[in-house]
């Protein structure tokens, strides 16, 4: 009890903290308590929408992981991997090419698009891993990392195609928050909170889902309609992420994983615990990417694949590990 309750006011200093951080710093310091009206321009419009973004898109795209890796029974299993950002990047960047969002909702048309290549990635990963046998969860990865190199080279294409669009298209590669703004955090703030109370809902049914399937059917669990809202929400925690902030991997993998080790298994603990820790974790690595080589700025998914790669080598090499690999 002592060591949970030690463990809250643990993540809500490391929550003030990373916040107050990440609202300072920056090509000039703004202090909190001593804002001149241009401070106070700066801060309301343009980095706490910024922050937000960060922090939501980061704790979607873990809660996506944790999801995965749950459905999956594999740690290593996550959207960047799978293709499944690949997908909602395809239908992001498609939308924009082609014009298909609408000037008075361009973002929203954009998340929307995004979301349906999401879930078209999602099936085809899923048709591509299946066999007479069921799914075997080596072939599923392949099918994720198939699906995904093929898509990458259709936004590619679009790539090529694109005129004045182009600069858009390369942000869905690059990744980051230099384009944030109260639009993208207001899609963020509308969407992920509801992704994350639906996979904490059935959170229960997807531990005994991991015991088998037969087990969970046994036990009252309808197995392929709680694939099918995981499914969905992830693609959903996808897809915004990718619309808001484009294509950043390993947040899905490291962090859920991480947490794995200390708090277990549960995911009734491991989804909001994810969510939480991979919105710190963006944020922070955001605030390093526009400090590093300040005023210039790195993207934000080179800053989470430095960090990303060497873990998911020790992932890789630790065959032992609670999934089985």
């Amino acid at each position: 009890m002592i060591r949970t309750h030690l463990l809250r006011w643990i993540f809500v200093i490391a929550f003030f903290v990373s916040v107050l951080l990440a609202l300072s710093v920056g090509p000039s310091f703004i202090s909190i308590f001593a804002m001149s009206e241009t401070d106070k321009i700066i801060l309301l419009y343009l980095r706490l929408p910024r922050v937000l973004s960060a922090f939501f898109v980061g704790g979607g795209l873990a809660l996506a992981g944790a999801i995965f890796q749950g459905l999956f029974r594999n740690p290593i299993a996550d959207s960047y991997l799978l293709g499944v950002s690949s997908g909602a990047s395809l239908g992001a960047a498609a939308a924009i090419v082609f014009r298909l969002a609408s000037p008075l909702a361009s973002f929203a048309a954009v998340s929307f698009f995004a979301f349906i290549g999401a879930l078209a990635a999602l099936a085809l990963v899923f048709y591509f891993g299946h066999s007479n046998d069921g799914f075997s969860i080596f072939r599923l990865l392949l099918a994720g990392l198939g699906v995904g190199l093929f898509l990458s080279s259709l936004v590619a294409v679009l790539m090529l195609a694109a005129g004045e669009e182009l600069k858009a298209l390369i942000f869905f590669f690059l990744g980051g928050f230099s384009s944030s703004s109260w639009d993208t955090a207001w899609i963020s703030l509308a969407c992920i909170p509801l992704a994350v109370l639906a996979a904490c809902y059935f959170a229960a049914e997807l531990n005994v889902l991991l015991l088998g399937d037969e087990t969970a059917e046994s036990s009252g669990v309808r197995t392929r309609r709680l694939q099918l809202i995981y499914a969905v929400v992830a693609a959903l925690l996808t897809s915004i992420s990718v619309s808001v902030a484009g294509l950043i991997g390993f947040v899905g993998l490291i962090v859920p994983h991480m947490i794995r080790l200390r708090a277990g298994a549960d995911h009734r603990t491991l989804f909001p615990l994810a969510f939480f820790v991979g919105g710190l974790f963006l944020v922070l690595c955001d605030t390093a990417a526009r400090t590093l080589i300040a005023p210039a700025e790195l993207p934000v998914g080179i800053v989470t694949s430095l960090v990303g790669v060497p873990i998911f080598l020790y992932l890789i090499r630790k065959e032992n590990s609670s999934y089985g690999l």
